[in-house]
């Protein structure tokens, strides 16, 4: 009898076992948890559409300086071809890295 016991059980045990298992790898199906990976899903899907819309709007765009700004510019080009010809163009390497100290 007791061995009719004991096997009996070890066969419930191993049965919860694998019941246990099984819901704790498979998981269960709660419907917050789809209704919100269904919401990341679209908020995941405009945000691509919308990234790739502003990457469209802004390759079209022409880059077209602000004419003070243009103006400076070939200002300052004019001034360094200038030192060029003259031979000062060593003097256009900018600051020296010695000279150089970070913030503490």
């Amino acid at each position: 009898m007791e061995n009719c016991h004991s096997f009996t059980m070890r066969r419930l045990l191993t049965f919860m076992t694998v019941i246990f298992l099984a819901a704790a790898l498979l998981g269960c199906s709660d419907p917050m948890v789809a209704d919100v990976e269904a919401e990341r899903r679209e908020v995941t899907f405009m945000a691509e559409q919308e990234l790739q819309r502003c990457r469209a709007l802004v390759a079209s765009q022409s880059r077209v300086l602000p004419p003070a700004q243009a103006a400076d510019m070939e200002s300052e080009r004019r001034d360094l071809d200038r030192m060029v010809e003259q031979g000062r163009w060593s003097t256009l390497s900018g600051p020296r890295a010695e000279a150089f100290h970070p913030a503490p």
